[in-house]
């Protein structure tokens, strides 16, 4: 019966601790570290490992003995299965799970009290985490509990096999993981009250031990591993929910209770109580005494605790709590409780309790980490050579090396290379954390790129989630997107990658802004304002790309070249489309958002006013947006496979200006969006969705001369009417509450619809409300407001109108 208890408690135990790889991913960041130092011994072989002894043994700051690994390689060696990584390291759990039962039942040599002291533990939220996953420390709980067996049956007994076999399984515990010095600390805690009294007949003895400690300190070899121990304890403030969370509710608290009974019991007993609270205080400021070394001890002081002090007494504590209650209810409320099989429910409970928080915590405690991006890390593992270094977050790290197999600067300095070759020392590691951090911040764009030469750093990677870190964002972010220094890869919504080009064949004749006194200098010093060096940038918090608005500044330059004969604008609008020409993706397309994705529309938005100029890139684009062109849709991104309304009816007109349309899709874009208005003349009751649809057809119209869009023009034209009051601002409009782009839009509406009453009414309110300081993005307000005055006055009269704009606005 005892048996069949404890093997239904070993399968349970099992099944928990696959729980947090229920997703068949990694569940925690270490995990993809781990698996791929595996892979690397499974790919290159034993050879590949740091040759430097105090690596080997984790005595330095940042080596990772490699013993797990290797076991880890020689299973995957045989299975060739990925699923080695879920099942390991569940089972190295169960045999922690054992050998904790006989460690239990050496301590308080009674097998009900060790059960139940190994199903306190098994289920420890700490305990659970680290015998759960693939990571060193999982086979190292195994040897620090075995190590702790042979100590007590050495301390029990006396006898030297037992000390013989710990110091043969010490070296073997060093080269596993480095959480042996736990065992040393509490071997010491355990020896010292074992030997107790003969240190009082000694006492002189201590001051003599402190002197070698101290000198140890101090000493070139052991002095660098203790400082790089503490200098790589994490240390940080641990709240008391965090021991009830991560030790076990009931672990802890009759653990604790039973703290009085085990300091007035035997040797072993008070060396275990020392060991727990010296632990628990140690883990207040620094997690790693607490997770899991804390819950070992206190597992089995509770285990005792419990039988011999609380399940006996259920019953007359239960006596004491009902004896004085009285009121309404009271005698059913006692007769409850005073119930028989009450006490055994509490104590099912008890039992239940810490399985059911060990369960939990497994589920939700070890969150696996996202990876949205498998299709940017199989694109880097296709298009990167193996030896290339990243500049990446450093905990996103993690995931890149795990996944593509790649360097970073970060965790390559401290894991790998101690690992393979010879551990940094701390100081080394720190900087090259800190050095990460410079580059990926500083606006000085000079000390990033000599940082990025320095680590030898030829490609960065952000995803959606580290990029919304300010000091990324507003740093290196900011610049990449148009920094000839960095030339885009791959965008897709969450992710984005850049390649470091340390010394590029591309800069900029003269990265100081255009002074410009001619005619047309109001449009040109206004433009000039948002000039970085490279490119024009919208004044928000928008990518800084912004290649569809640089196209459009690109057309107005070479307008005012032929116009006035000035080099100026020759220089920049050449720069601008060479500029482009190398910004764009290899597939000819340009990416636009935060995070940027390669999306059709701004790419057809980009190529618009390129028709007239010589740009290099416009045969790969071309070739895009056909691919993009299915036969009843346009694909918005690379996945789209239903197209977008909106979308469809802005890039309308360009790709109709192009000749990209063959009959067939043409009318079936046109039908799908005459079909899709409404009969009051919106689509979709949106205002801003019928005012782009709207503007996109008038465009269309003016190119085409199509008469079937031009009944469904007029009557979105009317229906935008309706939602303007009389005066021509939109109803419910407070303050500036839409874009005067927008009006400029409609304003070009109404010039196709024939309606120039409300025509000249929207262009006054343009030319009286402008506000740039209230415009979300000033220069694209700007350009969309010329493109729309363009189409109905010509490129003369547009620069006339808006200078008229623009001079009226303190910038």
């Amino acid at each position: 019966m005892k048996r069949n208890k404890f093997a239904l408690l070993m399968v349970v135990s099992f099944i928990v601790r696959l729980i947090p790889h229920r997703t068949l991913l990694l569940a925690v960041y270490d995990e993809y570290l781990h698996r791929d130092l595996t892979l690397r011994i499974v790919n290159n072989g034993i050879g590949v490992l740091s040759k430097d002894l105090g690596s080997l043994l984790g005595l330095k700051a940042y080596s990772y003995p490699p013993l797990f690994h290797v076991i880890g390689a020689l299973f995957y060696g045989i299975f060739e299965t990925d699923y080695i990584f879920f099942i390991l390291p569940a089972i190295y759990g169960i045999l922690s799970f054992v050998a904790f039962y006989y460690l239990s039942k050496e301590i308080l040599e009674d097998e009900k009290k060790a059960f139940l002291a190994t199903l306190l533990v098994g289920f420890a939220p700490n305990f659970l985490y680290r015998t759960s996953l693939y990571i060193p420390e999982n086979l190292g709980i195994l040897f620090f509990i075995v190590g702790m067996w042979l100590l007590v049956r050495f301390l029990k007994t006396g006898k030297t096999n037992y000390m013989l076999s710990l110091i043969i399984l010490l070296p073997i515990y060093m080269v596993t993981h480095r959480g042996w010095v736990f065992f040393v600390g509490v071997g010491t805690l355990m020896g010292f009250i074992y030997f107790i009294p003969w240190v009082k007949k000694h006492l002189h003895y201590l001051v003599v031990l402190g002197i070698i400690g101290l000198a140890l300190y101090y000493a070139p070899i052991s002095g660098e591993f203790i400082r790089g121990l503490i200098s790589r304890m994490p240390r940080e403030e641990v709240t008391a929910l965090g021991y009830l969370k991560w030790i076990g509710i009931v672990q802890l608290i009759f653990g604790v209770l039973a703290t009085k009974k085990y300091f007035e019991d035997g040797s072993i007993k008070q060396g275990l109580a020392l060991w727990a609270w010296s632990f628990m205080i140690l883990g207040s400021i620094a997690f790693r005494f607490r997770d899991p070394y804390a819950s070992l001890p206190l597992s089995i002081m509770a285990a005792e605790f419990l039988v011999d002090e609380v399940f006996p007494r259920i019953s007359k504590i239960l006596e004491k709590i009902t004896a004085d209650m009285s009121g309404i209810g009271s005698n059913i409320f006692k007769k409850v409780l005073l119930n028989k099989k009450m006490a055994s429910v509490i104590v099912a409970l008890l039992i239940l309790g810490p399985i059911l928080q060990g369960a939990y915590s497994s589920y939700a405690y070890i969150i696996p980490p996202t990876i949205k991006d498998k299709e940017a890390f199989e694109w880097i593992k296709e298009n990167t050579p193996e030896d290339a270094v990243f500049l990446v977050w450093w905990d996103l790290g993690y995931l890149l090396i795990g996944n593509t197999h790649r360097k970073d600067v970060v965790m390559w300095k401290k894991v790998y290379q101690g690992f393979f070759e010879e551990a940094p020392d701390p100081q080394e590691a720190n900087k090259a954390y800190a050095d990460h951090v410079v580059m990926f911040s500083s606006t000085q764009k000079d000390r990033a790129y000599t940082l990025m030469k320095a680590y030898n750093v030829s490609y960065v990677y952000v995803d959606k989630y580290r990029r919304a870190y300010g000091l990324i964002k507003y740093g290196l972010m900011e610049y990449a997107p148009y920094d000839t220094h960095f030339k885009t890869l791959f965008v897709n919504g969450n992710s984005e990658l850049y390649q470091f080009i340390p010394n590029p064949n591309l800069l900029p004749p003269d990265q100081d802004k255009l002074e410009y006194f001619g005619d047309h200098n109001i449009l040109v010093n206004f433009l000039e304002k948002f000039w970085t060096g490279y490119n024009y940038a919208d004044f928000d918090d928008g990518y800084k790309g912004d290649y569809f608005l640089n196209a459009r500044i690109a057309e107005i330059y070479s307008y005012l070249y032929q116009r006035t004969g000035d080099e100026k604008f020759k220089e920049r609008y050449e720069w601008l489309l060479k500029w482009l020409t190398y910004k764009q993706l290899e597939n000819g397309g340009f990416p636009e958002g935060i995070p940027p994705n390669d999306f059709t529309l701004y790419t057809a938005l980009t190529i618009e006013p390129l028709k007239g100029v010589s740009f290099e890139g416009q045969e790969k684009t071309m070739r895009y947006l056909r691919d993009r062109i299915q036969e009843d849709y346009i694909m918005t991104t690379s996945k789209d496979k239903k197209g977008d309304l909106f979308a469809e009816a802005q890039m309308l007109p360009i790709l109709y200006e192009y000749g990209l349309f063959n009959k067939t899709v043409l009318d079936n874009i046109i039908t799908k969006i005459l079909d899709e208005q409404r009969s009051d003349g919106s689509w979709k009751k949106s205002l801003g969705g019928t005012i782009v649809t709207a503007f996109g057809l008038a465009r269309y119209y003016q190119l085409s001369g199509d008469e079937r869009v031009l009944p469904a023009i007029k009557k979105a034209a009317e229906w935008i009417r309706e939602q303007q009051e009389d005066n021509g601002r939109f109803k419910g409009e407070k303050g500036y509450g839409y874009s005067r782009a927008t009006y400029a839009n409609v304003l070009f509406v109404y010039h196709i619809a024939g309606m120039d009453h409300e025509k000249k009414q929207m262009l006054e309110i343009i030319k009286t409300t402008y506000d740039l300081n209230k415009e979300p993005r000033p220069l694209q307000s700007i350009l969309d407001i010329f493109r729309a005055l363009e189409y109905i006055y010509g490129t003369e009269n547009a620069i006339n109108l808006v200078e008229i704009i623009v001079s009226s606005q303190s910038f």
